[in-house]
């Protein structure tokens, strides 16, 4: 029996000896990858308490809506102003395209018009170098001619005042011989009416002088006049060449008056158009460009101006450039009506594309400048993508109205 007792205790102490081992054993179920799974997840657990009391989450108004200029209009390009047919059509729409480019030829008939003034010019030309030469001709012998008449006349009124003085002298001595009864009444008749002859002749002379210099002022006047009279319509053939010139530059190739992006192209090569009808129209090139967005009239009165907001592009990928930053200036006060939309936009599908089944309420939100970034605004992302934003782009808008912790959106929703 005793040996018996000794054996059990003996096994029990062996047992008891044996025990911290097996411990040992089940402490090392317990390896460093499950220490690392509980450090993550207490990690997590007290990055999400830190979270709850210092993180921020945005309370956000949605809506869409279009980039629009603040002071320029969708240009439209016009026919000429002569009718034509369009010969080719050198852009499409979404071309970027620069002042001065070729939009759209033309074939019409300022070509022939302006052939036949050109004809026309020549023609007057002509005529008026030959005119000139003539005039020249005509009154250089004229000139000549008369030049000649005034030397005679001249040396003839020469001669008559010469010899009337001697008739008044000699008048004066018959005169005294005729009171000292030396000569008879007769003889101082004959030599009185010789001397008025005298006087006669040279006024005649005098007016014959005048009246040569008067006649030849006179046609010298005449071949101005006509001279002037051509060359007046010269001036006005040159002036037509020139105004069909510039009306056929104008109306074969018809180019861009702006810098911008075709937004609509309405005519094709073949078609007939009148004179100023419209062929196309251009987005400018504009720098000073807002977001105009649609939201919901029951989230607009949340809305104030000079909240935050993120504007997102829907050409460009929000995961991966971020979005532009903003903020509100303007909301309407009364929600717009389909109406007022069409006189703001302008096109009927784009206005149809933002009307829902509730009011809408329109906002004017700018867009952050930053000319570091080659899209020239202010992105999420360090540069933002390499693109030029224009009049007329979609976007998609959050307006952050309010800002909260977390732990305060559970508070709410405990309560």
């Amino acid at each position: 029996m005793n040996k018996k007792k000794g054996i059990v205790f003996r096994k029990k102490a062996l047992e008891q000896i044996n025990r911290p081992t097996l411990n040992e054993d089940v402490i090392q179920v317990i390896t460093p990858k499950y220490w690392l799974l509980f450090f993550v997840f207490f990690l997590i657990i007290g990055v999400f308490c830190i979270w709850l009391f210092k993180g921020t989450l945005f309370i956000r108004v949605e809506g869409k809506g279009v980039l629009m200029a603040v002071s320029s209009d969708v240009v439209t390009v016009q026919a000429p102003t002569v009718e034509g047919k369009v010969k080719d059509v050198y852009i499409k729409p979404g071309d970027q395209i620069s002042k001065g480019s070729a939009l759209v030829s033309y074939t019409n008939e300022v070509a022939l018009e302006l052939n036949t003034s050109q004809q026309f010019l020549t023609k007057l030309q002509n005529e008026q170098k030959n005119l000139n030469a003539r005039s020249k001709q005509i009154v250089s012998t004229l000139e000549q001619n008369q030049n000649e008449q005034i030397i005679k006349i001249n040396d003839s009124l020469n001669a008559a005042r010469q010899k009337l003085k001697q008739l008044q002298i000699m008048l004066v001595l018959k005169e005294k011989a005729l009171k000292k009864g030396i000569i008879d009444l007769p003889n101082v008749t004959e030599t009185r009416v010789e001397y008025y002859r005298l006087l006669q002749e040279i006024n005649s002379h005098e007016a014959d002088l005048i009246s040569q210099k008067a006649n030849l002022i006179e046609l010298k006047d005449k071949w101005l006049e006509r001279e002037r009279e051509l060359a007046l319509n010269v001036l006005k053939a040159e002036e037509q060449v020139a105004l069909l010139k510039r009306k056929l530059q104008e109306s074969q190739v018809i180019t861009s008056p702006v810098n911008g992006i075709v937004a609509e192209v309405r005519v094709r090569p073949g078609d007939y158009t009148k004179a100023g009808e419209a062929l196309l129209s251009i987005i400018p090139k504009v720098q000073d460009l807002y977001a105009l967005v649609f939201v919901p009239a029951r989230k607009g009165k949340l809305l104030k101006p000079g909240m935050s907001a993120q504007i997102t592009p829907t050409i460009i990928n929000k995961l991966e450039y971020g979005t532009i930053k903003g903020h509100v200036q303007s909301i309407s006060l009364l929600p717009v009506t389909q109406e007022s939309m069409m006189a703001i936009l302008k096109n009927q599908q784009l206005v149809s594309s933002f009307l829902s089944q509730e009011p809408l309420m329109s906002v004017k939100v700018l867009m952050n400048r930053d000319l570091h970034t080659p899209s020239g605004f202010q992105w999420t992302s360090r540069l933002g993508p390499n693109i030029q934003l224009t009049q007329g782009t979609l976007v998609e808008v959050m307006i952050n109205i309010e800002t909260k912790h977390p732990i305060a959106l559970l508070f709410n929703f405990y309560n």
